[in-house]
């Protein structure tokens, strides 16, 4: 199947992995990108963002146990590669941006990216849930999914702020 494991036959099961890669993805959020991000922005705004999303995705985690446990009766995680890409990416990026408006502009960036990767996940694993008629995930997963684009709105409103401050050439 490519990107897939070998043991995936059918949907549910595909589903199920789906879930333990987003799982890892917002740990890897939680535990790295985001402190990260927050310890690296200037923007005030941006700062605060961060921070609330932070919270949101100690929740998301929450769900997505919650989710696991009951459709197999435990919360196992598979490795989130792009998520891993994404962060270790934008770490050398802010690494390079020695301005500070300029820094804030490639985190807005990493943000708005790891969100739209997010909202393609939760997108898919609710319509899969409503498929399989796990009408409880699809509820969580849709929640998941509306706080993601909020989140996504949020950093493209405080782009159209910050971008303007950033050093052009």
């Amino acid at each position: 199947m490519g990107m897939f494991s070998a043991d995936v036959e059918d949907l549910r099961a595909l589903y199920q992995t789906e879930l333990q890669r987003a799982l890892n993805s917002e740990k890897q959020i939680v535990e790295k990108g985001l402190p990260a991000m927050i310890e690296n922005a200037t923007n005030p705004e941006l700062k605060k963002a961060f921070k609330a999303h932070l919270e949101e995705s100690r929740e998301h985690v929450s769900r997505v146990e919650r989710i696991l446990d009951k459709l197999v009766g435990e919360s196992n995680e598979s490795k989130c590669k792009v998520t891993a890409t994404l962060i270790s990416s934008t770490e050398s990026d802010v690494k390079g941006a020695k301005d500070k408006h300029l820094r804030d502009v490639v985190l807005i960036a990493a943000g708005n990216q790891v969100e739209h990767h997010e909202i393609a996940v939760y997108g898919t694993l609710r319509t899969w849930a409503e498929v399989l008629g796990e009408d409880v995930a699809a509820k969580l997963l849709q929640k998941t999914l509306a706080e993601e684009e909020k989140a996504d709105e949020l950093l493209s409103g405080l782009a159209a702020k910050i971008n303007v401050e950033a050093p052009v050439a």
